[in-house]
């Protein structure tokens, strides 16, 4: 059993690979041929196997269809990914991972499941009772929920996100960092999946300034909600909660730009980040922007 990559010292991945290579040898399937059975990307289980990437719960729920097991895998890749959040938080990527539909605000950050890799290790350091070896930690589990917008088995959600325009010029990271992430936005902003629009400054005061939200809806099952905080946060499925996220949601989104006109927006930044990064002049705040529609 090859491989050194970042998991390599976690002994709940060692355990979770040492039976999926011991089952993979029995069964003489090669990791393309069990893939292809989970149904999921060629590299995937090349990754687990060489410690590349921590399985994630979908993961172990493929591998035990495959293998025609009960909650083995899955059970293991649980645990796994519990250990890789915030204990308030720790249910939620499920959730993620299972919607047929994610609604995300942010008022002051890009959303996590939009984050480059330095644009997201940038507000782990800022965390200062975080040691190296926790902020690689946070950092790969967050970067690992973006799956669920790129997976190849046919169910990717539908994101609707809201960004106030304020988390595009907020230099979290280096003017260099900044461009890649407003790129990054611009990229997933075309998926078909996605609807990506921008809450701008002549918004003025509005709800959306009290916090950040994410909610996830899947068919005949109730509504969560993750509510972001300085404390971490917290989850529910209360319907009181859920049902006042719901409202004020569509209320940031009767705020926001048109898509093309937030794609505009953003492109407009990246191009400022860029300069700056070039030049070191300072890159624009509070330019105006298109009328919200």
């Amino acid at each position: 059993m090859a491989g050194s990559g970042q998991f390599a010292d976690d002994e709940r991945c060692q355990d979770f690979v040492r039976n999926l290579v011991s089952l993979r040898t029995v069964t003489g399937w090669s990791q393309p041929e069990l893939a292809a059975k989970c149904h999921f990307s060629k590299g995937v289980i090349s990754n687990i196997e060489s410690y590349q990437r921590a399985p994630r719960i979908e993961h172990g729920q493929g591998i035990d269809g495959a293998f025609k097991l009960t909650n083995v895998f899955e059970a293991k890749a649980r645990a796994i990914q519990n250990q890789s959040y915030p204990e308030a938080f720790a249910s939620f990527p499920e959730q993620e991972a299972s919607a047929d539909d994610i609604y995300i605000w942010e008022h002051s950050l890009v959303p996590g499941l939009l984050q480059t890799e330095r644009y997201a290790r940038a507000i782990f350091e800022t965390l200062l009772d975080l040691l190296p070896d926790e902020v690689d930690r946070l950092v790969t589990a967050r970067l690992a929920r973006q799956d669920v917008l790129f997976r190849e088995d046919g169910h990717r959600p539908r994101l609707w996100a809201l960004v106030d325009e304020s988390a595009l010029s907020r230099p979290v990271a280096s003017p260099k960092a900044m461009h890649e992430q407003c790129l990054r936005l611009l990229e997933v902003s075309r998926l078909p999946t996605v609807s990506l629009a921008v809450v701008p400054y002549s918004a003025g005061g509005h709800v959306g300034l009290s916090g950040a939200c994410s909610v996830v809806e899947r068919d005949g099952y109730p509504r969560i909600v993750n509510t972001d905080d300085i404390a971490d946060g917290r989850v529910s499925d209360d319907p009181v909660i859920v049902k006042r996220v719901a409202l004020r949601f569509r209320s940031l989104q009767h705020e926001a730009m048109s898509n093309g006109a937030s794609r505009d927006t953003i492109t407009r930044m990246a191009e400022a980040w860029e300069a700056q990064a070039k030049t070191g002049e300072r890159a624009p705040t509070a330019a105006p922007t298109a009328v919200s529609v």
